[in-house]
């Protein structure tokens, strides 16, 4: 038999091996088209050290004039030791900003960043000259940071129970929020200035914060122009984490019982429970679309979920380490998640 009868013969075997796989895997997908689709792979773009300083939190914003003079998104990481922007697409540090910060949040313009501490200073920076704006001073750690819509106002959620506030941030005075009227003096919907709790949220259009309840198992919708307990929305579980959907319909909620739920803003229901995370889920973020959310929890791992259909999409492994924060980018191209390991992932999204 003749060499190029045997490479012929071994090249249409392997042919038929790669049909038969094929195959095996297509009727697969069939059978279990009810299941949830599950993808494990860690080829995260880049990986970034942050030099054993822990990525507690991490935010994308995108500005047309960046510090190193290009044009792509930035990304900023809070630590034990420093702030840093990042640029993603190489992986470098563009800037440090000193101190300790739990949080970090862009303004909706990307040109001021805030950065939340553990010594209850909130100090605002100019992004390109690095210059510190102002420090807002607070009588514990500052765990939450939202700016409004229209970047004028910050909300700031507090630790140890202590009270929420709203800024002014240009010129750091306190936004007072009025009693609601109806409510009687010893009403649980009386003084939001009594409202205690984080996580908090801001509606997309600016009118109502989400905060969590007394008794951190709900989150609570509010009126900011009158004060007014619009909702509630009883996780039954402590809730880590909360994000509002983009067209702001939809609340996801991170709860301490390992899922996350959805909310029909306008109605209250529970819209899906979405389980599959082995540790509490400490964060959660919408795409830009809308239609994906993005979990991060202490087993490690990110989890990506579809919002129409409630299944998982696909999960992350690769931090050694509890995940603190997760970031979409601008483009809703990439994700960043923020982990104790010191370690700032960037995954592509199909």
């Amino acid at each position: 038999m003749s060499a190029n009868k045997i490479s012929w013969k071994a090249l249409t075997a392997i042919s038929i091996a790669i049909a038969m796989i094929i195959v095996i895997y297509s009727c697969t997908g069939c059978a279990s088209s009810n299941q949830d689709l599950i993808i494990q792979f860690p080829q995260d773009i880049s990986s970034f050290s942050t030099s054993s300083d822990s990525g507690y939190s991490v935010a994308y914003a995108s500005r047309t004039s960046q510090p190193d003079n290009s044009d792509s998104e930035i990304l900023a990481s809070a630590g034990t030791k420093t702030v840093k922007l990042w640029n993603p697409s190489t992986g470098k540090v563009i800037r440090s900003f000193p101190g300790q910060a739990w949080v970090v949040a862009f303004s909706p313009n990307g040109e001021v960043l805030a950065s939340g501490s553990q010594d209850g200073s909130l100090k605002l920076w100019n992004v390109t000259t690095k210059e510190l704006i102002r420090t807002l001073k607070h009588s514990a750690a500052v765990i939450d940071i939202v700016f409004s819509p229209d970047g004028q106002t910050l909300v700031s959620g507090l630790d140890l129970g202590s009270n929420i506030k709203l800024w002014n941030w240009r010129t750091g005075e306190i936004i007072r929020i009025p009693n609601d009227p109806n409510s009687s003096a010893n009403s649980s919907k009386r003084g939001f200035d009594d409202l205690k709790f984080q996580p908090i949220a801001i509606s997309p259009d600016g009118q109502n914060l989400f905060a969590t309840s007394a008794s951190g198992s709900a989150s609570q919708l509010w009126n900011l122009q009158t004060g007014k307990l619009i909702r509630n929305f009883d996780a039954k579980s402590s809730i880590n984490a909360i994000a509002i959907s983009p067209d702001g319909k939809t609340l996801a909620t991170g709860v301490r019982d390992k899922a996350i739920k959805l909310w029909n803003v306008g109605s209250g229901e529970l819209i899906y429970t979405l389980t599959g995370h082995a540790g509490e889920v400490m964060s959660v973020a919408f795409a830009p679309d809308g239609q994906t959310l993005a979990s991060g929890s202490w087993d490690k791992t990110i989890k990506l979920w579809n919002l129409t259909t409630g299944k998982l999409i696909r999960t992350f492994p690769g931090h050694k380490e509890k995940v603190w924060s997760v970031a979409f980018s601008p483009d809703g191209k990439t994700l960043a998640s923020g982990s104790q390991d010191g370690i700032i992932k960037i995954w592509r999204l199909l």
